[in-house]
């Protein structure tokens, strides 16, 4: 699990990461996690990273950020197929404890019995493979229902 924090610009304009929303990746795929984390770093967000679904537990049960630890997450972005328990069996514990936080399931394996399990979780099913603007458009749109947006915007 890290947490990387960059001061970037972006094309929507100059934010720091710490004024933007806190972002928990989950995927064991580290290229892919990395990619995903540097397109939310680029908008202004703080990005913690986990690899696994214990390593989201955790970053849920402490907060998971270094520098912000009482402050929740504002968006979970998981993967569906890990190492051990998979992402939504995750979420779905996550939801039974009263978590709402707003959720991105991404998965290339997008079949009806997914997309029903995701939808009954109140999570936005992202289907691999996905272009990055894809990405980006996604997490934002699972932002606004909470009234915040990616980079302030």
């Amino acid at each position: 699990m890290s947490t990387k924090k960059k001061n970037l610009g972006t094309r929507l304009g100059t934010a720091k990461a710490s004024d933007g929303v806190r972002v928990l990746i989950v995927e064991d795929n580290t290229p892919l996690r990395e990619l995903m984390a540097d397109v939310l770093e680029l908008e202004g967000c703080t990005v913690t990273e986990a690899f696994d679904t214990s390593s989201m537990r955790r970053c849920m049960r402490t907060g998971g950020h270094e520098e912000y630890p009482e402050q929740p997450f504002d968006l979970i972005i998981t993967d569906i197929q890990m190492r051990g328990e998979n992402g939504l069996v995750s979420l779905e514990m996550l939801r039974r404890r009263g978590c709402n936080t707003p959720a991105v399931v991404v998965t290339a394996f997008p079949g009806f019995a997914t997309r029903e399990k995701a939808n009954e979780l109140h999570a936005t099913l992202l289907p691999k493979p996905f272009t990055l603007e894809e990405f980006r458009t996604v997490a934002a749109a699972a932002l606004l229902p909470n009234g915040r947006a990616l980079n302030g915007q």
